[in-house]
């Protein structure tokens, strides 16, 4: 027995040794030179060709499926050759395609020279055309077989054919609803249309209407950019539409909302421009340095490269796959006929590598570059996936996505993603397409690691951590944020940025070690671009550690929250200002503590209040130089602190070794250790390993600090005004309409009208708790020249019309032109310069210099059904009036009355 026991024991033991070196390992071959109806399991193709590598990844992933079938067990290694690699379709991986821990299946590079997988297509034939264009014809394009919306020339991003070449174009006014001038028909507009300044559109009114949807309308947002298609232009009314609704609309933000177009031939005008004709015309204006008849011009076929199908929803996964020392460049994105708009973040745009449903799934040492859309995102029910050592540049979107937004089921653990670990990664020039996307963003997603990653680049938010505004729920918690280099951001494009930004309740997030230079933003409507910023709701971060210099607006913000902690930070230079609380509720907002706070220019605080008992600074450092007393919003430094306030902080130049030239280093005699501050080494910020691999990003060329030139200034608002485009009952589509609703309205009326059919009627109440309401205002920004005003009123029985011009951005205003008109009287002053008929169209129109040319004296013309009256050399209100920020008309009776507004002329002439 015991001898049968043996010889059966040793039989099965050679058995699984057997199984086990078997399955070892299999490799498989891919090869330029390969043949995907070969078995793949030689490197070269044989003598007699009969056998050989394969030629793509799609062909490897079944050869590895059939293998399987047939019992092979073990690790599969797929070793690519270099050289060139056309994709038609990208690798789609299912839970079939899975390894094992101990079994993985991966995808590699076969030696130190990259493969190169291209989703684009080489563009040949090129002729010199007599006007300095190259041109090409596409018969896939001419046949309906292809079309595409990006191309490269030698490897650099061209521009799609756009007017205006730099900068802006801005909108005029929304519009809401209009007749349409070519059927008379009344068209519902609501967010899909907006006046236009004649000669900003001119040259659409050539372009036939079926061709009108290949133009491409841009939009921008504050934070974000819309992308639509136009549905058409009305010549007469100088009115644009597109085919679908955006998110924020043409005037949310304010007036002179800013937009450009892409994509027709008249906007073909600078060198680097192309345009694709729909009869396979495409047409190019070279750089200086581009040889047409060498040039190698690429133009994309394929969106996505890499698919990993997992459906966690059901729990099947795709395993421990890797992708290692790939290249992926090339990428298509083509706008739906509906547009694409995203309320933030670009939360929606795909990624050439899309994960769902995996698990340990790695990508190291690859490349993507050159796409239409994202880099790569882990997105639904991935967990355990890391990307590492990965070159990620000139992206149409973000870099990586980690997590979902909209549509996220926080109920069920199998469709959350987390622990994804970012690491060591280059995230270089973004968001050329979806100015809105980011660097790293993390949405419904915890216990995730961002680190030591290099983000430059973009147009809006370097790593952007949550999904919930305000205190709702969040999975956005646990994620490490540290020893990332992030810098060269907003270029002046969006606003409301920051190096890091954050959302939500978010305990055990740490934002620590990270350098945040260069933040740039739009100077619009307050919003700016900060270094560390945590948005709505943010509470329970820890940012620690941190160097932020070179910001726009302030270097740390919290617009609300609940206990951050803000500890041992440098934060030095921001522009207009350092730090940041905008609301003040009743819970600690955060605490800031042992920070070293640097500054040449602005306030202390850029906006909000510190002066309360709700936020704890403690043990701080402030320098501005020594330029001038530092301001704590009215107070001294020794008042704040016998309130209990920032103890412990000093004012002292903090004695860094060269700051103005970006070494932060302490010298031994600082003052800044005397409140406790650690030193920390802020080289560790960026990528890690090799030296080669580390200087990398230096080779990216920046223009200095001053590196965004704000555009020239929006143009001053002209009104030509009769309301006539405006459904009644609605608020007035230009400026903003004030009102309480408590039977006061400021609304478009069809009651009376002096020229037309309708007018803006201000109906006033008993009760209202500001006697300045009902009241409507505009923005005009005039800020040269003069400044004309006309407008025709008709005043009710005690009606009561207060009427005035006025500088006014923030804080105290300096009062222009003014009058008043009760019960018939108008008078400016106080005294009174004529008596007015009621239940009667008047005219009134005010001349008045603005802004340099401003002389503290305007003018006053009246037409009523007696006559004119003129009055000359009428004092503005305030000798310190320039700028015409502000134009108000308020009803101020406080008892139930009408005054009806039409005719509203507003122009400036500069000299």
């Amino acid at each position: 027995m015991r001898a049968i026991w043996y010889w059966t024991t040793c039989a099965a033991v050679l058995l699984v040794n057997s199984l086990d070196i078997r399955g070892e390992e299999t490799v498989i071959y891919v090869s330029p030179r390969g043949n995907d109806a070969w078995s793949g399991r030689i490197e070269s193709p044989n003598q007699d060709r009969s056998d050989g590598p394969l030629a793509s990844l799609t062909a490897a992933r079944d050869v590895i499926r059939k293998l399987r079938a047939e019992g092979r067990l073990g690790t599969f290694r797929v070793r690519i050759a270099p050289g060139e690699y056309t994709l038609s379709q990208p690798l789609v991986l299912e839970p079939q395609d899975s390894g094992t821990d101990a079994s993985p299946v991966i995808y590699e590079a076969q030696g130190p020279e990259k493969p190169r997988f291209t989703g684009g297509r080489r563009i040949t034939g090129w002729k010199k055309q007599p006007d300095g264009l190259w041109t090409t014809h596409i018969p896939e394009v001419a046949a309906d077989q292809w079309y595409f919306e990006q191309l490269w020339v030698n490897g650099r991003r061209a521009t799609r054919a756009r007017s205006p070449n730099k900068f802006y174009f801005y909108v005029q006014r929304k519009i809401d609803h209009f007749v349409d001038s070519a059927t008379g028909q009344s068209v519902e507009t609501s967010n899909r249309a907006f006046q236009a300044r004649r000669e900003d559109i001119a040259p659409l009114f050539n372009i036939p209407r079926e061709r009108l949807s290949d133009v491409t309308l841009v939009t921008y947002h504050s934070w974000e950019t819309s992308r639509s298609r136009l549905a058409g232009v009305d010549p007469q009314q100088n009115i644009v539409t597109i085919t679908a609704p955006i998110p924020w609309g043409f005037a949310y933000w304010g007036p002179n909302c800013r937009y450009h177009l892409e994509n027709f031939r008249a906007a073909l005008d600078e060198p680097g421009e192309w345009f694709l004709d729909r009869d396979g015309t495409l047409f190019y204006y070279p750089r200086p340095d581009e040889d047409m008849t060498t040039a190698v011009v690429i133009a994309p076929v394929v969106p996505e490269f890499v698919v990993i199908a997992g459906k966690p929803e059901n729990e099947k996964w795709v395993e421990h796959v890797t992708l290692r020392g790939l290249v992926f460049e090339y990428s298509q994105y083509i706008l739906p006929p509906e547009g694409h708009a995203n309320s933030q973040a670009e939360v929606t745009i795909p990624a050439v590598i899309m994960l769902d449903g995996a698990r340990h799934v790695n990508i190291e040492g690859c490349e993507i570059k050159h796409v239409g859309i994202s880099g790569v995102w882990f997105r639904r029910g991935c967990t355990h996936c890391r990307i590492e050592k990965c070159w990620l540049d000139d992206l149409g979107g973000g870099g990586v996505k980690i997590g979902e937004g909209w549509g996220s089921d926080l109920s069920q653990p199998a469709v959350q993603t987390h622990h994804i670990v970012c690491r060591n990664n280059i995230i270089h020039s973004g968001g050329r397409i979806h100015h809105g996307a980011i660097g790293v963003w993390i949405g419904h997603s915890g216990y995730n690691e961002v680190l030591h990653n290099d983000i430059s680049d973009f147009y809006y938010t370097g790593i952007s951590v949550g999904w919930v505004w305000g205190y709702k729920e969040s999975l956005a918690h646990h994620n490490r944020i540290e020893f990332n280099r992030i810098h060269h951001l907003g270029w002046g494009v969006l606003s409301d940025m920051g190096g890091v930004y954050t959302l939500g309740v978010s305990p055990g997030t740490t934002v620590s070690h990270n350098v945040i230079h260069d933040v740039y933003s739009y100077d619009q409507y307050g919003r700016g671009g900060w270094g560390l910023y945590n948005d709505e709701g943010s509470s329970y971060i820890e940012m620690k550690n941190n160097l932020v210099y070179r910001t726009k607006t302030g270097n740390y913000h919290q617009h609300y929250g609940r206990e951050n902690r803000v500890e041992n930070n440098i934060f030095a230079y921001s522009m207009d200002g350092q730090i940041q609380r905008s609301r003040v509720e009743e819970h600690i907002s955060f605490f800031f503590e042992r920070n070293i706070v640097l500054w040449d220019n602005g306030p202390l605080i850029t906006a909000g209040r510190i002066n309360d008992d709700l936020v704890k600074f403690a043990s701080n450092l402030y320098w501005n130089g020594g330029r001038e007393p530092i301001d704590f919003q009215g107070m001294t430094l020794e008042e704040r602190q016998a309130k209990g306030w920032d103890v412990g902080s000093i004012i002292a130049d903090p004695r860094f070794r060269d700051p103005e030239k970006g070494d932060f280093t302490l010298l031994p005699d600082s003052p800044a250790f005397k409140i406790g501050f650690v030193p920390f080494d802020y080289t560790q910020a960026g990528l890690e390993g090799d030296a080669e691999w580390r200087k990398i990003p230096e080779s990216f060329e920046y223009p200095p600090v001053e590196f965004a030139p704000p555009p020239p200034p929006a143009p001053p608002l002209v009104l030509d005004e009769s309301f006539e485009f405006m459904p009644a009952g609605r608020p007035p589509l230009e400026g903003q309409a004030i009102s309480e609703n408590r039977g006061d309205a400021v609304v478009v009326t069809t009651e009376r009208a002096s020229d037309g059919k309708k007018s803006l009627l201000l109906r006033d109440a008993e009760g209202l708790a500001n006697v300045f309401n009902p009241h409507w205002i505009v923005r005009p920004n005039h800020t040269n020249g003069v400044t004309t005003l006309r407008f025709d009123v008709w005043l009710g029985p005690g009606a009561l019309l207060f009427h005035e011009w006025r500088t006014w951005d923030s804080g105290p205003y300096q009062v222009g032109p003014s009058l008043w008109i009760r019960e018939g009287r108008l008078t400016v002053g106080g005294k009174e310069l004529a008596k007015l008929p009621l239940e009667r169209w008047i005219t009134l129109e005010i001349i008045c210099p603005v802004g340099s040319s401003a002389t503290g004296k305007w003018q006053l013309r009246v037409v009523g059904p007696d006559g004119e009256a003129r009055f000359q050399d009428l004092p503005v209100g305030s000798q310190q009036f320039k700028d015409l920020t502000w134009i108000g008309w308020c009803s101020m009776a406080q008892t139930p009355t009408n005054i009806y507004i039409d005719r509203v002329i507003l122009q400036n002439q500069v000299p």
